[in-house]
C-alpha cells in the first residue's frame, strides 16, 4: 500500500497536539500558593445559594472594608498569602513597596446587621491587626491555632456567609451576602447562613 510522507508526518503530529491541551490543563488546575488568587466558597451545610459565591470588598470607611460574596468573578478580591496572613495588595499613590490590606477577625458583631448571634465582623483594610495563622491545604484555606496570636480566642478557623439585611453604612442597597467568622457557641440552624469552605484559583 502506498502512504505519502505527508500522511505519514499527519499521522504522527496528531496524537501529540492531541495531548498537549491535557497536559496544560493538568498544569493550570494546580493551585500555587505564591502567586496571586482569587477565594470562592464552597458550601458545607446550606443550600446551594451559599455556593460559588466570590469573595468582594464592600467599602465601608476610609481605608477599610468588610468582604461580600459575589456570584460575578469580575468583582473578586486579588488576594496573596504572606507570613500566615491574607492580604489584599492595594495600589495607592505614595504608598510604599508591599502596601496591602489585611485580613482581620474582629471580636464584636457586625454593626445593626440581623444576622445571628454568634457570626462576628471581617475586616479588610489597614485599622486593625491582621490575623495570622492562614494556610492552604491543597486550594482550600485552612488556619492553625498554634500558628496565629492574633484571632479571636473563639475562632476554630469556621467561616460562614450570610444573608443579611445589609451592611452598615450602606442598608439604603439591601440584603446581601456577607462573610463572617464563626464563634464557638454560633447557632447551628440558621437557615440565613452558611458555613463554608473557602477555595482558592490563580489569577489567569
Amino acid at each position: 500500500m502506498y502512504t505519502s510522507i505527508k500522511t505519514l508526518a499527519a499521522a504522527i503530529v496528531l496524537p501529540l497536539v492531541a495531548a498537549l491541551p491535557l497536559t496544560q490543563r493538568d498544569e493550570a488546575a494546580v493551585f500555587d500558593s505564591s502567586k496571586p488568587f482569587t477565594l470562592h466558597t464552597e458550601v458545607v451545610n446550606a443550600t446551594s445559594a451559599f455556593n460559588d459565591q466570590y469573595l468582594a470588598p464592600f467599602h465601608v470607611g476610609a481605608a477599610l472594608s468588610t468582604v461580600v460574596g459575589s456570584k460575578n468573578s469580575s468583582n473578586a478580591i486579588t488576594w496573596t498569602l504572606s507570613d500566615s496572613i491574607l492580604k489584599q495588595p492595594v495600589a495607592i499613590s505614595g504608598a510604599g513597596p508591599g502596601f496591602a490590606y489585611n485580613l482581620s477577625l474582629l471580636d464584636n458583631a457586625p454593626y445593626r446587621s440581623d444576622a445571628p448571634s454568634g457570626y462576628d465582623y471581617i475586616s479588610l483594610g489597614v485599622l486593625y491587626g491582621a490575623t495570622t495563622g492562614f494556610y492552604f491545604n491543597n486550594s482550600t484555606l485552612a488556619w492553625s491555632g498554634s500558628n496565629s496570636t492574633t484571632a479571636p480566642e473563639s475562632f476554630d478557623g469556621c467561616f460562614a456567609l450570610c444573608h443579611v439585611n445589609g451592611t452598615e453604612p450602606y442598608f439604603s442597597l439591601g440584603p446581601q451576602y456577607q462573610l463572617l467568622w464563626k464563634t464557638n457557641n454560633a447557632s447551628s440552624t440558621s437557615s440565613n447562613c452558611a458555613d463554608v469552605k473557602l477555595i482558592a484559583a490563580n489569577i489567569a
